[in-house]
């Protein structure tokens, strides 16, 4: 498996970049032009999923990785966990993320950059609409089996970041410093022969603070297993899980109602519901009214990434850019009473709102100086934290 993994020491070495950038470097070198100062921005053309947000994430391993290789450029950054638009209220490109320095000091990290922020920006974004779809509704991350192990802990990262409750994987929890959470494989159902056997066991061998929680979709009906492990554990069963196959499914809801409805009988009206299998925002908001929680793989492990570039937008003092870029340097306002968002010039003195006439916030403070982090990380529930205030402002379904 090492073999097709990038260690830490090859990607601060810069060999996970693409070779284009390698080869112009000798260019830059050969012409004396490795030390052309630079403005370069980090922006995007776009939200997938027809998102008007995104959740910018990432950050601080693109500052451990420069740091890291001992670039002598310097950072401006939104802060971490920031939902915003990709542009401003006119419409210019907002600028994420700006490095300064010498561009051949750092071109051949422009690759794995982007790939830190792309990834964990998409993930965390699809995650936060999905916080939104559940409203109040128990969110746990089951999506590490679509994707690379060494990845784990990235994906649930910004699934907890962006307001889940829960992850499944054992080392993204120890990093998180929270609780792993899960039921049982239906393997272990079949190897036992059978919900009821399945329950007893975990109920003999399993610490007693883990919730005891049925998956009920096995061998036979959900309803008649949900009672089963009702008979099973008794007051010890304080939830049950559906996995159900989409084969199987017909009406889900029915499903669910029949059950709420058994158990309403043996008044055990407190026992949980959570659902999952190939869940996604749409029936998280038409089954939220009747689940109690749910289950979310795919659809987040797998989001779409945010693609970012990074664009020369000065050279030398000298505003220039691309076509479809936005030239010279750009800092960003924020207005909290109209909630809007415009890029203006970085050196001036204070941005006013076009629409209220108020000073606006400046987004991009400097968080990297000659290759030193300036500031400690805050920890991923102080980012948490910050997502979920801005979640109700900013969030569209």
């Amino acid at each position: 498996m090492e073999q097709w993994l990038a260690t830490k020491e090859e990607v601060i070495e810069g060999k996970t970049t693409d070779v284009y950038f390698v080869r112009i470097e000798e260019c830059l070198l050969g012409d004396n032009l490795d030390k052309t100062k630079v403005w370069a921005e980090v922006t995007t053309g776009g939200i997938p999923r027809d998102s008007k947000n995104l959740v910018f994430l990432g950050l601080q391993d693109v500052l451990n990785l420069l740091s890291e290789a001992q670039l002598p450029v310097n950072i401006y950054s939104i802060k971490e966990g920031t939902v915003l638009p990709n542009t401003d209220i006119n419409g210019v490109k907002i600028p994420f993320l700006v490095i300064e320095g010498a561009y051949g000091d750092f071109a051949i990290y422009e690759t794995p950059l982007l790939g830190l922020l792309c990834f964990q920006s998409g993930v965390g974004t699809s995650a936060l609409r999905i916080r939104k779809a559940a409203e109040d509704r128990i969110l746990l991350s089951f999506g590490i089996r679509r994707m690379p192990p060494t990845i784990a802990p990235i994906i649930d990262r910004a699934c907890y970041v962006a307001g889940f409750d829960g992850i499944s994987c054992v080392l993204s929890a120890e990093k998180l410093g929270i609780e792993a959470t899960g039921t049982m494989p239906h393997a272990f159902i079949m190897i036992k022969g059978g919900i009821e056997d399945a329950m007893i066991s975990f109920d003999k061998h399993i610490d007693s603070e883990v919730s005891r929680i049925a998956l009920a979709d096995t061998f036979n009906d959900e309803r008649v297993e949900v009672l089963q492990a009702l008979n099973a554990l008794g007051d010890k069963l304080s939830g049950v899980r559906l996995d159900t196959p989409s084969s199987r499914k017909g009406s889900f809801r029915d499903i669910i109602q029949e059950i709420k409805w058994e158990l309403k009988q043996r008044n055990r009206e407190d026992i949980k519901i959570f659902l999952s299998g190939g869940l996604n925002e749409e029936s998280i908001l038409e089954l939220k009214d009747i689940a109690d929680g749910f289950g979310i793989g795919t659809y987040v492990s797998n989001s779409p990434t945010i693609d970012f570039a990074l664009d020369i937008v000065e050279i030398e003092s000298k505003a220039i850019a691309k076509r479809g870029k936005f030239a010279g340097r750009k800092q960003i306002g924020y207005c909290e009473n109209c909630q809007t968002f415009l890029c203006d010039d970085f050196l001036k003195e204070e941005i006013v709102c076009q629409t209220c006439g108020k000073r606006m916030n400046k987004l991009l403070e400097k968080v990297m100086e000659n290759g030193k982090i300036l500031s400690k990380h805050p920890t991923p529930k102080e980012i948490r934290e910050y997502v979920l205030r801005q979640k109700e402002e900013r969030v569209e379904l």
